[in-house]
């Protein structure tokens, strides 16, 4: 795995050196600044598998850097893990939003590190795997069905959107503090199951980026995350959440689907029906919390969505929608 960390320090980067040494990664590349690291990236002609951030760095933050880094197309899904001493929550919500992977806080505790490091690879392995498959759709007309309902498709350019992995870095590294003010909150497109069986792959895309552009911009709460976790289930971590706020939502994700008017790509137009769960309130600390908290937000969904009744319906003047609830 090629890396490169970028760090205006020299002392953490000969520490990273050796750190990294001693994990098995031998193949990285070093850059004392941020404009320094995306010339690194523009001029590189292999690619690096992973990168390691500073956030806190003269003339061009590490926050910065990340997004700039992924408005270079090769590097769009790469691992990014941010390097800081700051463990604030604004810093993490920062560096999350801008196109993190994940977040270690210096200075480094070593098994921490190397699991970041492991993780990372992994990604990286799977991103590469991902890229092949990907190639395939650009041939439209193949039309032959290669990702799968419950595949977490990652939804690329919709703000606070961010991939499965990072959004669960980032629950990670909020649970080592204060969880008391945030919330999880699901969404789920109704009769997915049906409306996945009438689509191409690039279709599909298309609705579930539809989907979550319409969810982004209905969403009110002053702080938020969201990913995509499959079988057309968004989730999503919130700051702020009032019932207010909640009974709401249905209606204003309606006018921002009657916005988008998404459709087939021959132009028919696309029914989409978006079901909303109760917030569960994350009052607790700990990975295991925080899976059960994750697993009560989808079951919350879930058991909503089987109570639906098992047809597509002709396109209303707002889709309808509904509140889900215990």
């Amino acid at each position: 795995m090629r890396i490169l960390a970028v760090d205006d320090d020299p002392i953490i980067l000969e520490i990273l050196s050796e750190v990294l040494s001693s994990f098995g990664y031998d193949d990285f590349t070093f850059a004392g600044s941020g404009y320094e690291g995306l010339e690194t990236l523009k001029n590189d002609e292999q690619g690096f598998d992973a990168l390691l951030y500073d956030i806190q760095m003269p003339d061009m933050d590490g926050i910065t850097l990340t997004k700039l880094t992924r408005k270079i197309h090769r590097y769009k899904d790469v691992p990014i893990l941010m390097l800081t001493a700051m463990a604030d929550k604004a810093y993490i919500d920062r560096a999350f939003r801008a196109g993190a992977t994940d977040y270690v806080t210096k200075p480094f505790e070593t098994q921490e590190l190397r699991s970041r490091m492991d993780l990372a690879s992994r990604l990286a392995q799977g991103q590469k795997r991902l890229d092949a498959r990907a190639n395939s759709l650009r041939d439209i007309a193949q039309q032959e069905r290669q990702i799968a309902l419950e595949d977490p498709h990652s939804i690329q350019d919709v703000d606070c959107v961010i991939p499965l992995p990072a959004f669960n870095n980032y629950l990670k590294q909020l649970g080592r503090g204060s969880l008391f003010s945030s919330s999880l909150i699901t969404f789920k497109i109704e009769n997915i199951e049906r409306l996945n069986g009438s689509m191409t792959d690039f279709e599909y895309i298309c609705a579930l980026t539809d989907a979550a552009d319409a969810i982004a911009a209905a969403i009110p709460f002053r702080q938020f995350l969201m990913t995509h976790g499959g079988n057309g289930t968004f989730l999503c971590v919130a700051d702020g959440v009032n019932r207010e706020l909640i009974e709401a939502l249905p209606s204003d994700i309606a006018h921002a689907v009657e916005e988008i008017d998404p459709c087939y790509g021959d132009g028919r137009p696309l029914v989409m029906s978006i079901l909303v769960s109760e917030p569960v309130a994350l009052r607790f600390r700990g990975r295991d919390a925080i899976d059960r908290a994750l697993s009560t937000a989808v079951s919350r969904v879930e058991h909503e969505s089987a109570d639906v009744p098992a047809h597509i319906p002709t396109k209303p003047k707002f889709p309808s929608f509904r509140l889900g609830g215990l």
